[in-house]
């Protein structure tokens, strides 16, 4: 079952006329708004300064907050003074909240914050989508988020996001982007920039684990 996408479409009109700082974190395989599957998330990035706002909002609103999915202990672990992850729901729609760019460390599995400068950039350079009407990342800062994400959360390169990154590549100046990896990625980011342009996926996590010259 498919949610309408109307409904989509109030969340985030619901958003901007309460002037919540939000983008929308991901889209991968362009689901939102017409391909959304019922009880999926919705993947929002909320500015701290607007915790608080959100909250009431959402309970004004008829949201019911619930567990994290990932709430089981392991995975639930933050650091560097992160706020949690927090998910509400209401109508079949799930919204998967986070208020800090982050990604998990590869020993311990813990949550940790990208670069300050990164999280900054997201706010500064953040953009509205003119169709939807939804606030999003620029490209370059999507396409640091989805790297970071399959290289460190998922530990693989999803075809969807593969698609995305690809045509993210194609709207980013890999000069713009290199000092943001370099936050991340250190001496590593040459050899990345590489597997990018030879869109040799496969090997990125693989060569990135066995690197050594840090």
């Amino acid at each position: 079952m498919y949610v309408n996408s109307s409904d989509i479409l109030r969340i985030f009109e619901m958003l901007n006329n309460n002037k919540v700082k939000y983008v929308l974190l991901r889209n991968i395989n362009n689901e939102l708004p017409n391909n959304f599957k019922a009880n999926k998330d919705i993947d929002i990035l909320v500015h701290p300064s607007s915790k608080e706002k959100l909250h009431n909002l959402l309970k004004n609103n008829g949201w019911k907050k619930i567990k994290h999915p990932l709430d089981n202990g392991l995975d639930f672990i933050f650091l560097y003074n992160m706020d949690k992850f927090e998910m509400f729901t209401k109508n079949n729609i799930n919204l998967d909240i986070c208020y800090q760019l982050s990604c998990r460390s590869l020993n311990r599995r813990e949550w940790i914050p990208i670069d300050q400068k990164i999280n900054d950039s997201v706010w500064i350079n953040r953009k509205i989508n003119n169709i939807y009407n939804w606030y999003e990342m620029s490209d370059e800062d999507q396409l640091i988020h989805l790297l970071t994400r399959c290289v460190f959360d998922k530990k693989k390169f999803e075809d969807g996001y593969v698609n995305e990154i690809d045509r993210l590549l194609g709207f980013t100046k890999i000069d713009n982007i290199k000092q943001k990896l370099e936050l991340i990625f250190f001496k590593f980011t040459p050899y990345l920039l590489d597997l990018l342009k030879s869109h040799k996926y496969e090997l990125i996590i693989k060569n990135y684990i066995q690197f050594k010259d840090y």
